[in-house]
């Protein structure tokens, strides 16, 4: 039985790097465990909220100065990766974009670091950190295109080596910065780890030096920069927006019910990335690339459909699990201080079911451009969830934020389903 279990495993590619990265998971939910206790133990849930903002914050920020462009290549490295002038002039313009954009995004962020602290943190005095944010912001920006371009070279096993490792640091330098700096030290690591992780990237991407050298000004292509600018303005409208929305949900739940409260809403929405870490990993490391090769209608269904059959049953297997779970999930992630959170599991595991079944399916609209599909349904899914939450909280607490997500995530999924309806059901060439 374990035999012909190895064998089905490695005749499915799917599956194939499904096995792997499951250990990249694995190793992610142990660190982010221990991350969080000590959040919970050191910080309590007003801490957990603070550190919360800093990662949307930083998220957004991330968006901006890459210039929205991290999709863009993955796809063009995908489609360029057998063409060594096509792909220069796609690295050459990337790379002059990506070094304007970083410039204003860092500029824009040393010099407002105090009221970008205040729309954060509140009353709370981070500016230190937000400055030195500014300044390591290009070693992000270098790490997020290196990761791309080694998801279009369709290097995966490199790619879930330096997730690991990036698993691996972000606990040991938490664990280290919280003993001595307490929350100042938690938001601190928040915004070194992806500094540091650049060394571990540039050490699994040192074989393609040669090929990611070959930039220079005169390959600057004007053709390739309307193409990259497509990706930016469909990813940068949709992406600044939900950083936006998370962080307006927080801080309407510390202003109308408490930071306590945010807390426990900020644990549920950890425990979630952490049973979801297995799909979206999967989906932005195995499925975009695939897509964006895929040339009939034929090959984008047969990829959905491939999906579906093989990672949904596991995935709801897992949620089934994890509610019968929740309450022994809260205390062993947290404490008994965070019990409140297990109200909020089913509405939000609801929601992402609901999630699940429509990303796979919206990977198309970067992988083939499809801008304005994007860009309206994320528009859509961002007001949604922030009107949602809005009205619900006043009407039935806390828990109003994840009836809404459910709700939102239900209307999101039809509404992607129906524009894909016509290939998956009806078109057969």
């Amino acid at each position: 039985m374990l035999k012909r279990f190895k064998t089905v495993i490695q005749q499915s590619p799917l599956l194939k790097v499904t096995s792997f990265n499951s250990f990249s998971v694995v190793i992610k939910m142990m660190t982010g465990l221990g991350v969080s206790k000590l959040t919970a133990v050191f910080l309590g849930p007003q801490g957990l909220a603070f550190i919360g903002n800093m990662r949307d914050a930083l998220e957004l920020f991330h968006k901006f100065s890459s210039a929205g462009l991290a999709n863009a290549a993955v796809k063009y490295s995908a489609e360029n990766k057998s063409n060594s002038k096509a792909f220069s002039s796609f690295l050459s313009t990337l790379v002059w974009s990506g070094i304007l954009a970083c410039t204003l995004v860092m500029a824009i962020i040393f010099f407002f670091s105090e009221f970008i602290n205040a729309f954060i943190f509140g009353s709370r005095d981070f500016v230190f950190i937000i400055r030195v944010m500014a300044f390591v912001l290009p070693l992000h920006v270098m790490n997020i295109y290196l990761m791309s371009f080694l998801k279009g070279f369709s290097e995966f096993s490199k790619v879930i080596k330096i997730n690991i490792a990036s698993h691996l640091l972000n606990f040991l330098l938490f664990a280290i910065l919280v003993f001595a700096l307490d929350l100042k030290g938690a938001i601190l690591s928040v915004v070194l780890v992806p500094s540091v992780m650049l060394v571990f990237t540039l050490h699994h991407v040192r074989v393609y030096f040669g090929r990611l050298n070959s930039f220079s000004l005169r390959e600057f292509s004007s053709p390739m920069l309307k193409n990259l600018g497509q990706f930016a303005f469909m990813t940068l409208i949709s992406s600044a927006s939900f950083p936006l929305v998370f962080l307006g949900i927080r801080n309407f739940i510390i202003n109308n019910l408490g930071e306590v409260e945010a807390g426990f809403w900020e644990s549920m929405m950890r425990i979630s990335n952490y049973y979801l870490l297995f799909v979206l990993s999967l989906l932005n490391l195995y499925i975009l690339p695939k897509l964006a090769e895929a040339q009939t209608k034929k090959g984008f269904r047969d990829i959905i459909f491939s999906f579906y059959k093989q990672i949904l049953p596991l995935f709801v297997l897992g949620l089934i699990v994890v509610y019968l779970l929740r309450d022994l999930i809260v205390r062993l992630i947290f404490s008994e201080e965070f019990l409140p959170a297990a109200d909020l599991f089913l509405w939000q595991m609801l929601g992402d079911f609901f999630r699940v079944l429509a990303l796979v399916m919206v990977y198309q609209f970067h992988a083939k451009k499809m801008m304005w599909h994007y860009i309206l349904t994320d528009l859509f899914l961002a007001l949604g969830l922030y009107v949602s939450a809005v009205y619900f909280i006043p009407e039935v607490g806390l828990e109003g934020v994840v009836i809404g997500h459910a709700l939102t995530y239900l209307i999101y999924f039809v509404i992607i389903l129906s524009i894909f309806s016509k290939t998956l059901f009806f078109h057969r060439a």
